[in-house]
C-alpha cells in the first residue's frame, strides 16, 4: 500500500514534526509576502489558522495545492489556511505600515504587562 500526500499535507507534517520555533520577529522580514483575509475561515484542524475578514497574515510558506502557512499580525498566531480566503497585499508601503502597526501594538502590550 502506497500513501500519496498532497503538497500541503507534506509541508504540514514537516512543520508539525520540526522543533518548536519561537515567535518570529516579523520586522526582520519586511519584504515577506502579506495577505489580507477576504472571507472568514474556521479552522478544522489543530494546525490551521482561523481567519476573520480584514486579518493581515504574513506568509511563511505556500504549497502548490492552495494552502499557505502564516502568522497573523494581530496576535502572532501561526497556522495553515486556504489561499482562496485571502488576497495578496501588493503594496510595499502597505506591508511596511502593517508591520509598524504590529510592532506598536506589541510594544503597548509589553508596557501594560510590565506595569502589573
Amino acid at each position: 500500500c502506497i500513501l500519496v500526500f498532497s503538497s500541503s499535507a507534506k509541508l504540514r507534517w514537516i512543520s508539525a514534526l520540526a522543533p518548536p520555533q519561537g515567535e518570529p520577529d516579523l520586522l526582520e522580514s519586511p519584504d515577506s509576502p502579506q495577505v489580507q483575509c477576504i472571507r472568514t475561515y474556521k479552522a478544522r484542524e489543530n494546525d490551521e489558522l482561523a481567519l476573520e475578514k480584514a486579518d493581515i497574515i504574513m506568509v511563511m510558506q505556500n504549497s502548490n495545492d492552495g494552502w499557505m502557512e502564516g502568522v497573523k499580525l494581530s496576535d502572532g498566531e501561526r497556522g495553515w489556511f486556504p489561499s482562496e480566503h485571502v488576497e495578496l497585499i501588493s503594496s510595499k508601503h502597505a506591508r511596511q505600515m502593517n508591520l509598524k502597526e504590529e510592532q506598536r501594538v506589541k510594544n503597548a502590550k509589553q508596557q501594560v504587562f510590565c506595569k502589573k
